[in-house]
């Protein structure tokens, strides 16, 4: 009987639906994750975190790209909710949450990745310290003797860059009086911000930043390529540090020094705290937690050694 079945099963080139199967018990093996922009290695790096944990659990993690667009986010969380998964894990644009209220509302757990915690009072969020990615960066150039220090890159209304350019401020304060810091503005943090504010800095410049603070890698592998281009030794006459260990930043010409964002183990944690909302529904706590970044030193900061 068993050999005719699977005989049928094989002529007739039969697909389990699980979808199907998923709907009758009640229950699906998958969950959704539905990132920011997954060209940022910091948020691949979230997918594998979140991956490893979910394969341990015996689930299967389905990744959606919302591309830095808001309508393209809740599409995809609608589109979860009714594909029924177990559960989402989301990076939000800009800390939108567009989309999450209709997302519980027909049964989904979700838990947010990379907010501002303050936006989210009914879920579980894991998130990194962008005050202390500032604080480290200013604080190893003012360690170095870098006392005109310039922090690159916005908007500062972003949770992140925000974040960092209040940790610059800190360590600023802190040298009680010893460094100065400026905010050179741009509109975005990718490379071509990065070129722009280095072109600024190639008119205005009279010998007087002497360490900069990237907002983010991408910003920090523009603003080098200029400044090279200008003539200016790295980190010989500007040391730099950028903020989120993006691998994209990797190719550049002096390697950079930059704040580790701990992705791997964000998603990893996000997908802990979602089984256990799943498993404990009826004793499960909301949570923040928050995982530290760290320094890793190159040489756009400290040269070849």
């Amino acid at each position: 009987m068993v050999k005719r079945v699977q005989s049928a099963i094989s002529a007739l080139g039969y697909v389990r639906n699980s979808a199907a199967r998923s709907l009758a018990a009640g229950s699906s093996s998958s969950v959704g994750f539905v990132l920011v922009d997954l060209a940022n290695s910091f948020f691949a790096d979230m997918a594998r975190g979140a991956e490893v944990e979910a394969e341990r659990s015996g689930f299967y993690l389905l990744l959606a790209n919302s591309d830095v667009r808001v309508e393209k986010q809740k599409a995809y969380l609608e589109h979860f909710a009714q594909e029924q998964v177990a559960g989402t894990l989301l990076t939000a644009v800009g800390s939108d949450l567009s989309g999450v209220p209709d997302a519980r509302g027909a049964g989904q757990h979700v838990v947010l990745l990379d907010v501002d915690p303050s936006c989210a009072a009914t879920s579980c969020t894991v998130t990194t310290d962008y005050e202390a990615a500032g604080y480290l960066a200013a604080t190893h150039l003012i360690g170095l003797g870098r006392r005109h220090i310039a922090f690159a890159g916005g908007p500062l209304t972003s949770h992140a860059v925000g974040g960092r350019w209040r940790g610059a401020q800190r360590a600023v304060a802190e040298s009680g009086g010893y460094a100065a810091l400026e905010h050179l503005d741009s509109s975005d943090v990718r490379v071509k911000d990065g070129q722009m504010i280095g072109e600024r800095l190639l008119a205005e410049r009279t010998g007087g930043t002497d360490g900069i603070v990237a907002a983010a890698d991408l910003v920090a592998f523009g603003l080098m390529q200029r400044l090279l281009e200008g003539g200016v030794q790295i980190p010989a006459e500007v040391a730099l540090v950028a903020c989120d260990d993006n691998k994209s930043a990797y190719g550049s010409a002096v390697p950079i020094s930059t704040i580790d964002l701990p992705g791997f183990e964000m998603g990893r944690s996000a997908m802990q705290l979602l089984l256990d909302e799943l498993q404990n529904e009826e004793h499960h706590l909301h949570r923040n937690v928050v995982i530290p970044p760290r320094l890793t030193v190159r040489e756009s900061s400290v040269g070849r050694t």
